[in-house]
């Protein structure tokens, strides 16, 4: 990377590329993984990384547009090579995609629109109640404490382990 303090919105696609798979050979934390892009004569290829200690894996390739005038990832202004993070990666790919089926479908969307597709405000209080059984418990002589089940959780148990 020659420019290590560009904003990756500002960089072309080879070098937004060369940027992602140099952050993830040498700053994706171990146990993590990311989803790298790369457009490739018009069409949008996906692949994943995982990140095992000192290894990293790469999955299969696959199409994930061929649909002229996609992106590839819609990077917020701020972020650059050192302000880059699994999360940030998830949400660009994420926004990218809303963008993308936007345009499929001939709409042009705005950054708040986008935003507000890519963080959905979910109401709990609509959500229907379930109420949460309590669980009952039997301290035993060696100051342990034994789950007590009722009939119905025993046959509910039993039918699970069974099939």
């Amino acid at each position: 990377m020659a420019e290590i303090d560009k904003p990756l919105k500002e960089l072309n696609e080879k070098e937004e590329f060369s940027a992602l798979v140099n952050w993830a050979l040498n700053k994706l934390p171990p146990f993590h993984s990311m989803d790298l892009r790369q457009r490739a004569s018009g069409v949008i290829y996906q692949t994943s990384l995982h990140k095992c200690g000192r290894q990293v894996r790469v999955g299969k390739p696959m199409v994930k547009t061929d649909f002229p005038g996609t992106i590839v990832y819609d990077w917020p202004e701020e972020v650059k090579y050192d302000t880059l993070g699994v999360d940030v990666i998830t949400r660009s790919t994420l926004r990218a995609d809303i963008i993308n089926v936007a345009k499929m479908k001939g709409k042009l969307l705005t950054a708040q629109q986008v935003t507000e597709l890519a963080n959905p405000q979910i109401n709990w209080n609509d959500q229907p109640q379930v109420e949460t059984p309590q669980i009952k418990l039997v301290q035993t002589e060696r100051n342990c404490w034994d789950v007590v089940l009722t009939e119905e959780e025993r046959n509910l148990l039993s039918e699970f382990l069974d099939v």
